[in-house]
């Protein structure tokens, strides 16, 4: 298969996206600015999970939270996160699903090989620390209140955030491809993805948007400033294609729909042409 849209190199975005990501790193880095990004861990972690008793009045908000932070609710987010790459006019048109979510699933991969790059220089350098919940007083430990669900609320190694930097990944990969009426919502649920291990306390402020934001920075520096995913997305489009039309032959429900439709559409043309020549000529 060739492809005639083909993606070029935009060493404008990739230019853009790394001296973020570049900016963002190193104002943690910075002795100034880590006071700074320190204070905001502190201050947002009081916030968001003292909220867990100062709104413990609330019906199920408790509740919710320990459900989002689930091993379960990671299944239900990214199946959230696909609804929008396959409901056709959202991200992509209908005759370009298929290939937007084989470019989806590459990006992840291209996230996976950066992340893992990333985590190996966090070791080296000593950056790996300890989630709020583990450090800062009081907190609320959604683990006590419902251990039957065994929610988590606390990680030694929280930097970077590896949740964010997925829900980021897919705003910024969906923002990027189309901008229209549903991208507030996109903005909207990548940060309601990112709130639960903020809440909990596995994560601080800055492991997201320092450690998960450069991540992701990087990831779509590679993406969309280079022909490199367009390039492996379509190649491995060339091996899935064939095996989904292959499947969708050898289903007998799929199949006996398209028999059916088939044969609806001659007869209601055969109905079509029949009228028109009982029409007495204008």
């Amino acid at each position: 298969m060739t492809n005639q849209h083909a993606q070029p190199f935009r060493p404008w975005l990739l230019f853009s996206f790394t001296l973020l990501a570049t900016f963002v790193l190193g104002s943690w880095l910075h002795p100034t600015g880590r006071s700074l990004w320190n204070s905001l861990d502190k201050a947002t972690f009081l916030i968001l999970n003292g909220s867990l008793t100062s709104l413990q009045d609330i019906p199920g908000w408790s509740a919710m939270w320990a459900f989002t932070n689930m091993r379960l609710f990671d299944v239900v987010a990214m199946l959230m996160m696909v609804s929008f790459l396959w409901t056709p006019g959202v991200t992509f048109p209908k005759s370009e699903l298929r290939a937007g979510t084989v470019r989806f699933v590459v990006l992840l991969l291209f996230l996976l090989a950066v992340r893992e790059g990333f985590h190996e220089v966090v070791h080296v350098c000593g950056w790996s620390r300890s989630g709020p919940s583990l450090v800062y007083e009081p907190c609320v430990r959604l683990s006590e209140l419902y251990p039957g669900l065994q929610p988590k609320d606390s990680s030694h190694a929280s930097f970077p955030g590896d949740h964010a930097a997925v829900s980021m990944l897919w705003a910024g990969f969906t923002l990027l491809t189309v901008r229209n009426r549903w991208s507030p919502m996109v903005v909207l649920l990548a940060v309601f993805l990112m709130l639960p291990r903020l809440v909990g306390g596995a994560h601080s402020l800055s492991d997201d948007l320092v450690g998960g934001a450069f991540v992701t920075l990087i990831t779509l520096a590679i993406a969309a400033g280079t022909p490199l995913l367009r390039m492996v997305s379509d190649r491995l489009s060339e091996w899935v294609d064939p095996l989904i039309d292959r499947v969708i032959q050898l289903s007998p429900l799929i199949n006996q729909a398209s028999a059916e439709s088939t044969e609806r559409e001659p007869c209601q043309r055969d109905d079509a042409a029949n009228e028109h020549e009982q029409r007495p000529a204008a």
